[in-house]
């Protein structure tokens, strides 16, 4: 299949993903959450570093973590925050790509600021898309080509993160999904990334697409079609999914309906509809209870089927819906070998410091490469427009 007609079906896929999720506004809200989570574990462990998702969860919501996954967990939990909020990269691309290259700067390292991207230089990254915006995958795809070109590789989290961000805002460019720009709250600032509700338009998580079944290269500036590929057998396998959501928020509204009395499940099953990851100390402190409530409450839901038990354990225990539970112990123990995401990458940039004229000549000559890039982005387009014109013929002739 040829990229424009692999391009065409995987908006196709996106655009009925999105609208499902406009029309059902509370599962946009559990499917977001899940693919947040998912997102941030995937890009972590194709990095080489090893996490899982249980893990991550432990993190994110007590502070613990058990020591091999501590690193990998706070680096998972910076992309997670950037992830369900993205910025506004079209409005204010100085700030949004620069939130962006702080969450995906590894722990414990410090980047040279002479290695850093001008100010400059990080509008024409959003640029480079904003022509395509209305085929929001191919302005995302731009984007990230242009990152990672300016940027000689040195952070494929970036890229992806840069993707997310731009495909998302392309979408609300183009009127295909509501303005989901938001500042931070308080509540946001004291729970930290787990219980942050997504604030995004995204329809695509990259790390996601390229790892659910198997692995590849996340490479933007030759790999699309591969990245195609993956991206529409994951969302085909989303429209899968949803259903499976919408019939998990279905049942817990049947739960909610057979609470009597002065019980509490009611507004448990609330909380659950948008936080679908809590523990006994969560509830205690939302709701207001005692310990042996929370315990009681959350018994009822894991009777029911309405909850699963994360952390296989009588202590420290964490629980989620169903369909969270079972796609994140799939996904435990991700980790790529450490340098496969960046097969293909260009050296070090410290080797890449030439000077005076010779400088001169390599910046000229990368803006051209640059530009041959997204001349072959663009052809991918036009590819898109000879499908819809074969599609439309036959249609005509049909009738």
């Amino acid at each position: 299949m040829d990229v424009g007609s692999l391009l065409l079906s995987a908006e196709t896929q996106a655009a009925r993903v999105e609208g499902i999720l406009l029309a059902d506004p509370a599962v946009a809200a559990l499917w977001r959450m899940e693919t947040s989570l998912l997102e941030a574990a995937s890009s972590v462990g194709v990095e080489g570093e090893r996490i899982s998702t249980q893990g991550m969860v432990l993190r994110l919501t007590s502070g613990t973590a058990v020591e091999e996954d501590a690193r990998a967990a706070e680096m998972a939990l910076k992309v997670l925050t950037v992830i369900r909020r993205p910025g506004d990269p079209f409005g204010a691309p100085v700030a949004a790509l620069r939130r962006i290259e702080a969450a995906a700067a590894p722990i414990g390292q410090t980047r040279d600021v002479g290695d850093r991207l001008e100010d400059a230089e990080l509008p024409l990254v959003v640029e480079a898309a904003r022509t395509w915006s209305h085929v929001p995958i191919l302005a995302g795809w731009r984007a990230a080509a242009s990152y990672a070109f300016r940027s000689r590789r040195s952070s494929p989290v970036a890229e992806r993160l840069v993707f997310m961000a731009v495909e998302g805002a392309a979408r609300h460019l183009q009127g295909l999904s509501p303005d989901r720009r938001a500042g931070r709250d308080a509540l946001d600032e004291r729970a930290g990334g787990l219980l942050m509700p997504a604030v995004a338009g995204w329809i695509v998580p990259p790390s996601v697409s390229l790892t659910r079944t198997g692995f590849r290269v996340w490479s933007p500036m030759t790999g699309l079609a591969t990245f195609l590929e993956a991206a529409t057998r994951s969302l085909s396998h989303d429209l899968g999914h949803l259903g499976t959501l919408r019939h998990e928020l279905a049942r817990l509204s049947a739960m909610t309906s057979s609470a009597h009395g002065r019980s509490r499940l009611g507004d448990l099953i609330t909380y659950l509809k948008v936080q679908p990851v809590i523990s006994s100390a969560m509830v205690m402190d939302h709701l207001g209870v005692t310990r042996r409530t929370a315990l009681t409450l959350i018994g009822e839901l894991v009777d029911a089927g309405c909850l699963s038990n994360l952390t296989a354990r009588s202590t420290s225990r964490f629980w989620a819906l169903p369909s969270l539970a079972a796609m994140m112990g799939h996904a435990g123990g991700a980790g790529a070998v450490r340098g496969g995401a960046f097969a293909g990458r260009e050296g070090p940039r410290e080797n890449l410091k030439p000077s005076g004229r010779l400088d001169r000549l390599r910046k000229e000559r990368d803006e051209g490469q640059l530009d041959r890039i997204m001349a072959d982005l663009d052809t991918a387009m036009s590819g898109v427009d000879d499908v819809v014109r074969r599609a439309g013929g036959r249609q005509r002739r049909d009738e």
